[in-house]
């Protein structure tokens, strides 16, 4: 399996064709491995083959009396530029997580690939947890019904600076920690979330943020799956929802021309949109998640969006739009 692996990388990084006997030449100067020319054969085939079985089509092209080469690198560029920027500009992945996903990445790709695409290098917050390793644990403790325990957090400030605080109200002999079977886990505006059975709530499901769960394991003892007393897709979107202080509602805003980038992108196509007598545009979009976040994105586009509907949502801009008018008076 070694030998395959050094072929592909020299092939990967071969300037043009390159016949068998140089590869056997490489193989020798880059990785002191001695194999004759035959061996080098059967190795690209059985490398053809495995990738045929992935991925549908050859790697390797054989070029008659020439010898070998790439016919295309695994990852379109494209592909590989989106998949790298996503885990840089991760802020829930540490440095440490964000290189070590980017390696893999790299390690699937050519040199002249990894020449052509731009890898920014932003500085990483200091994480206190890791983001993959909880997430594979928890993965695994849905799929075989195990519990598992945790530390929950909120934030306070304490000299100058924010500090991590233990909830105290949990089900373990320790009250700092979380007993709980994990049914589902959720991908919600790029945070995580696990819903499950809490024993302190017996009667409806408990959802947690990944992002605040501390020391995630698994613990033995019985798993408890309440979820046929459920319709869990209902209670996924009511939990996730209640959790980042919002209901769904009808919405309809009035805008103007400068800011029809920004609809189309917050609302997709698919929304009804009219001109109105004053050259200002009615969008109504049905089932939106009202929300903070929705109101901070319609305060920042300031005089040229108005809300219409839900005159909840009317009153509440008008009251913050107060507010920051009397703290800078």
């Amino acid at each position: 399996m070694e030998k395959l692996y050094y072929i592909l990388k020299i092939l990967q990084d071969a300037d043009d064709i390159m016949p068998a006997m140089q590869i056997q030449e490489q193989l020798e100067i880059q990785y002191d491995i001695s194999i004759n020319v035959k061996t080098i054969y059967q190795a690209i085939k059985n490398l053809n083959d495995l990738f045929m079985l992935f991925a549908g089509k050859q790697l390797i092209e054989t070029i008659r009396k020439r010898g070998y080469r790439i016919i295309q690198d695994y990852f379109e560029d494209g592909q590989l530029q989106y998949l790298c920027d996503t885990i840089i500009y991760n802020p829930s992945l540490s440095e440490k997580e964000a290189k070590q996903l980017i390696q893999q990445l790299k390690n699937m790709s050519s040199t002249k690939q990894l020449d052509r695409i731009h890898l920014n290098q932003p500085v990483h917050q200091s994480l206190e947890y890791d983001l993959l390793l909880n997430l594979t644990t928890i993965i695994k403790a849905i799929h075989h019904h195990h519990n598992i325990y945790f530390q929950y957090v909120s934030y306070d400030i304490e000299n100058a600076t924010f500090k991590e605080v233990v909830h105290e109200n949990g089900n373990h002999e320790n009250p700092q920690y979380y007993i709980i079977s994990p049914y589902r886990l959720i991908l919600r505006d790029s945070k995580y979330y696990v819903l499950g059975y809490f024993s302190k709530r017996p009667d409806k499901l408990s959802i947690y943020r990944l992002d605040r769960m501390r020391l995630v394991r698994n613990y033995h003892s019985e798993y408890v799956d309440i979820q046929d007393q459920f319709d869990m897709e209902r209670e996924v979107n009511n939990n996730v929802n209640m959790y980042i202080s919002g209901k769904r509602d009808q919405l309809q805003l009035l805008f103007d021309q400068t800011v029809v980038r920004e609809m189309a992108s917050q609302f997709g196509k698919d929304c009804q949109v009219s001109k109105q007598y004053d050259g200002r545009y009615l969008l109504k979009a049905q089932d939106v998640l009202i929300s903070d976040g929705l109101i901070g994105w319609l305060m920042m586009l300031q005089n040229h969006v108005q809300v219409v509907l839900p005159l909840s949502l009317k009153e509440e801009m008008k009251n913050r739009i107060e507010k920051m008018f009397r703290q800078y008076k």
